[in-house]
């Protein structure tokens, strides 16, 4: 079924009343937002704002003035039921990316995404790939693990598994620019046989410790390289902060979340040399008449 909500009168696109690219694309991403909290309002499922969105909302109720990118985390069974629910309740400008929904889409480490398709983003080493390079919103799949420190070890081992197999197959992204990531990128082949054998591994670990409900750890999904864990009270239950004048979810507990990524100064911004855009060789969050964002699908 399609959703009847109108999106373009609840949540204009008002990408053009930005003054600069960088705060374009960062309107783009604030519709987008709004409507993906809309989604998951509607059907009750569970999101956070994560990473540098979270700190944007904490000491900036905002995005990071020089961020171009926003990130959540949804907990494993909403997140299942999002990519069934989100294809009918998105509007026709945005995409659910995936490695389902994009075959040219192969990028491990982030398995979903939501794109604009009426904008251009382009990071380092991606110029020639063939899929949707909208702008985006990274969505973080989330999963149990087990407090038993034994238990604990052996999930955290698998995880720094795929974390080696992702940095060695995001090799080919810079090969240019260095001898041993040309050397490493010639095993991508093996890499990406054995990644996908320990997706469905990982697949079945993260079904198991659905099991395990409130007593376990929080942390981003088995099928990421991610390597942070949580109190499940230092996450839920969830709690709005203002970003962009909108109130979304955040953690629980935001200060123990952001202690943990950034320590204890988060709060205190970088020094002026390092408040810079981080993931965008190329950004155009306006496109020319006629011209897409990527390969026809």
């Amino acid at each position: 079924m399609t959703t009847t909500t109108d999106f373009e009168q609840l949540y204009p696109d008002n990408r053009r009343q930005g003054e600069t690219v960088l705060r374009q694309a960062q309107l783009v991403m604030t519709r987008m937002f709004k409507i993906i909290d809309h989604i998951c309002r509607t059907h009750q499922l569970r999101y956070w704002m994560c990473s540098g969105t979270l700190l944007g909302a904490v000491r900036h109720q905002g995005f990071i003035p020089w961020d171009d990118d926003l990130d959540i985390c949804m907990i494993r069974e909403d997140y299942n039921r999002f990519l069934q629910i989100a294809p009918h309740e998105l509007p026709k400008d945005l995409f659910l990316q995936t490695r389902q929904t994009d075959p040219g889409y192969d990028y491990l480490a982030l398995p979903c995404k939501i794109r604009d398709t009426k904008s251009l983003i382009i990071s380092n080493g991606t110029e020639h790939k063939k899929y949707q390079k909208g702008l985006f919103i990274d969505i973080f799949p989330a999963d149990r693990y087990h407090l038993q420190p034994q238990l604990l070890k052996q999930e955290q081992k698998g995880k720094t598994y795929f974390y080696l197999l992702c940095k060695g197959i995001d090799a080919e992204l810079d090969k240019q620019h260095s001898l041993a990531k040309r050397i490493v990128s010639l095993s991508k082949p093996l890499l990406r046989y054995l990644a996908k054998r320990y997706l469905l591994k990982a697949e079945k670990l993260a079904e198991n410790n659905l099991n395990l409900g409130k007593d376990c750890l929080i942390g981003h999904g088995f099928d990421t390289p991610w390597r942070r864990y949580f109190l499940y009270d230092e996450i839920f239950p969830l709690r709005e902060y203002t970003f962009e004048g909108h109130p979304f979810f955040g953690p629980n507990n935001a200060d123990a979340y952001l202690t943990q990524l950034y320590g204890k100064s988060y709060m205190t911004p970088p020094p002026p040399e390092k408040r810079i855009a981080t993931h965008s060789a190329y950004l155009k969050p306006i496109l020319d008449e006629g011209e897409t964002p990527s390969p026809s699908r």
